[in-house]
């Protein structure tokens, strides 16, 4: 018997076998997928402070109504401290030396006497090299005849010439927060001199003169004042008048003497003078703040004085060098700031 509809057969078996590979595909896909890659990159791990930071950790911005909003500015910094006026009044306030952070008293230190007492023009002598003078009491005139000799936290009361003074030859001597009192004795009796010093903290009064720079001397954060008054007196807060290598730095050099001369001066009577510093000081007094003449050996050479407050407390002028030049940087009147210069 003929096959009835034998198109429709085998089209039923096409559907049929499309809805079994279909199935099958079906039941392949039901298959977990792998998981996606989790583990920390290669070059992360062995640098972790190049991993990206978390959403978390990332600053955000502030949303209201109005908008966003930026975090607020920190406030930006006080402006610095002008400096301050009229410190001849308050040294210390304005970071000047002056008889509270000078000398042995600050220290703490309890002095003894030193060795004999001696009279106040009797000598005192050292001349043993490395000795270490420390919190004495010492009533005579230190003469320093060996090297690298150090005097600190004491005290040096002489009424003649010279209450410290180092002998030629011998070097690195060493003063520190220590007192020198001339004991107005009416001479023209000089703190220290000559050679191969250097002075920190040292407190130096009622004397003819301050110290004598010679060669290869420092002296620094200390104070020289109230110098005496004598008929014989020309005093000077400090002087040379013939010297190499001389730093002044950080000290208050006051000259109110009736005979006053100069607060700082440099001349050349008995030498050449070459190679002056005198930076960030306060000056008050004198004729002259700062006194550079030629009187035998030429015009001091390298003399720079910069820095420096000076008191219009002087005579005639800040500044004297009327035979040559200086260098002056930075100084200024110490009432209004003005600055000064040497014409």
């Amino acid at each position: 018997m003929a096959e009835l509809f034998p198109n429709r057969r085998r089209r039923l078996r096409t559907i049929v076998s499309i809805f079994a590979v279909g199935t099958t595909l079906a039941a392949c896909n039901t298959t977990a997928a792998p998981a996606p890659e989790t583990s920390t990159p290669a070059e992360w791990a062995s640098e972790t402070s190049d991993q990206p930071a978390p959403l978390s950790a990332i600053p955000q911005s502030t949303t209201t109504t109005s908008g966003t909003q930026k975090q607020a500015a920190p406030p930006p910094p006080p402006p610095p401290a002008q400096p301050k006026t009229n410190c001849i009044k308050t040294l210390r306030a304005c970071g000047f030396p002056d008889a509270s952070n000078t000398g042995w008293q600050h220290t703490g230190v309890k002095l003894t006497t030193a060795g004999v007492n001696l009279t106040a023009d009797a000598e005192f002598q050292i001349n043993e090299p490395n000795t270490v003078i420390d919190g004495k009491d010492i009533r005579g005139c230190v003469s320093i005849k060996a090297n690298n000799v150090k005097i600190k936290r004491s005290r040096v009361r002489c009424d003649s010439y010279f209450p410290i003074r180092v002998y030629d030859g011998f070097r690195n001597a060493v003063i520190e927060d220590t007192e020198i009192d001339g004991l107005n004795s009416g001479t023209t009796n000089a703190a220290v001199g000559f050679d191969n010093y250097v002075l920190r903290r040292v407190d130096m009064h009622s004397l003819g003169e301050g110290p004598h720079m010679g060669t290869n001397v420092v002296i620094e954060d200390s104070y020289v004042h109230d110098l005496a008054s004598c008929d014989i007196c020309h005093n000077d807060a400090i002087q040379s008048s013939g010297a190499l290598n001389v730093v002044l730095r950080h000290n208050t050099f006051i000259n109110d003497a009736m005979g006053k001369n100069a607060v700082v001066r440099i001349a050349t009577e008995q030498g050449d003078s070459k190679n002056f510093l005198v930076e960030n000081n306060l000056l008050a007094g004198g004729n002259f703040a700062v006194q550079v003449r030629s009187q035998g050996h030429g015009f001091p050479i390298g003399v720079r004085v910069i820095n420096n407050r000076i008191v219009p407390t002087w005579r005639f002028a800040p500044f004297d060098t009327t035979d040559g030049r200086i260098e002056t940087i930075g100084n200024f009147r110490d009432d209004n700031l003005e600055p000064l210069t040497a014409d």
